[in-house]
């Protein structure tokens, strides 16, 4: 599905703004502070029902009003379709398709694919292992509803979880009894297992094109590999083995720390290149190469799961980049459907060749 129009009443900055994308790959431009990357957060907002920054829904209020509200019209080459969401401080989010409002925000998830980039990320994603599995999790959940519910599900038992151990560490008993914790154990254990492996089998579908992506740009040829630290790959009887093995283990030192130490929440993705870890030892033209590439991986994994390409959004990503590896990313658009990207300066003539300029001062 293809966004041709986007309507913001209001958004962040935004107060009364429409934009309307005539060709698929689009590059908006202008000053910054116009509100280039928050065009651009609306839209995923579309795909993922919250801020692709992580921001809370209030934040993107404008000062001074009571809410926002983004609507789009999107095509899937055969109909048109409506999408909005609407965040009000007294109304809550609610999100609409085609006018009908959904059960749930997180129904939206599936219905438009997005793929977002920043270069607020680099740093961000790379180095902190939180960001990173968000990351994952982002993007299994627009490809698979049931993954999406699985985490649901998981963060509730574990939140319960660590009641408990948070109640045992202030009682100061040094342990939790076995019996209230065995049935929250069960549950952490089938429902880690079942998300460690989409992760693990998400991982392996990625890791081809990421590496192919990345060897593009890279004028070295370094190895560029991505790994999952936390479970080892295995069939997903073993990973629930593993995770109780592992819960069992750490259960005295849980209580006396009041949470739980073991599972998918505590799971990582490293980066490598050449071997050595990225975050320690890329620099940042490697750190941001290393995250366009995973970001390409993902529309190409989204592609392969759904049958259809998600919207690449890509923020300000010609920044800090040479020119050799500008040309190879122009190359590599336009091998996509649809393009949004933004940039402060007024596109040069290679640029203009892969997309429409949108003026913002106009």
């Amino acid at each position: 599905m293809r966004i041709r129009e986007l309507i913001l009443r209001p958004f962040r900055n935004l107060a009364a703004f429409q934009l309307n994308f005539a060709a698929d790959n689009a590059l908006v431009f202008g000053p910054n502070g116009r509100g280039k990357s928050n065009i651009l957060e609306a839209i995923s907002y579309l795909s993922i029902g919250k801020s692709v920054r992580g921001a809370k829904d209030p934040q993107a209020v404008p000062h001074g009003e009571e809410f926002f509200d983004i609507q789009a019209i999107c095509t899937d080459e055969r109909h048109d379709h409506q999408l909005r969401i609407f965040y009000g401080k007294k109304e809550g989010k609610k999100a609409f398709v085609d006018a009908n409002p959904l059960p749930r925000v997180s129904d939206l998830l599936g219905v438009f694919r997005t793929v977002h980039f920043s270069p607020e990320d680099v740093s961000l994603v790379l180095r902190f292992p939180a960001q990173r599995r968000r990351l994952l999790d982002i993007l299994i959940s627009q490809s698979s509803g049931s993954y999406l519910r699985d985490l649901q599900r998981y963060n509730h038992v574990l939140t319960q979880r660590n009641h408990l151990l948070r109640a045992a560490k202030k009682s100061n008993r040094g342990h939790v009894d076995r019996q209230v914790m065995e049935p929250w154990d069960a549950q952490l254990v089938e429902l880690g297992a079942g998300i460690r492996k989409y992760r693990l089998g998400a991982l392996e579908k990625l890791n081809e094109p990421f590496t192919r992506y990345y060897d593009r740009f890279s004028p070295d040829k370094e190895e560029a590999v991505i790994t999952y630290q936390g479970a080892k790959e295995g069939e997903l009887e073993a990973l629930r083995a593993e995770l109780k093995e592992a819960l069992e283990r750490h259960r005295d030192q849980e209580a006396q720390m009041g949470h739980t130490l073991s599972g998918p929440h505590r799971d990582d993705l490293k980066f490598t290149l050449n071997g050595e870890s990225a975050e320690i030892y890329a620099s940042e033209g490697q750190l941001k190469t290393v995250l366009i590439s995973w970001k390409l991986a993902e529309a190409r994994y989204m592609e392969e799961q759904t049958g259809r390409q998600p919207v690449l959004l890509l923020d300000d990503v010609f920044s800090e980049l040479d020119p050799g590896r500008t040309g190879k990313l122009l190359d590599i658009i336009n091998e996509f459907e649809q393009v949004i990207a933004t940039t402060p300066q007024k596109p040069d003539a290679r640029q203009e060749s892969s997309f429409e300029p949108i003026d913002l001062q106009k």
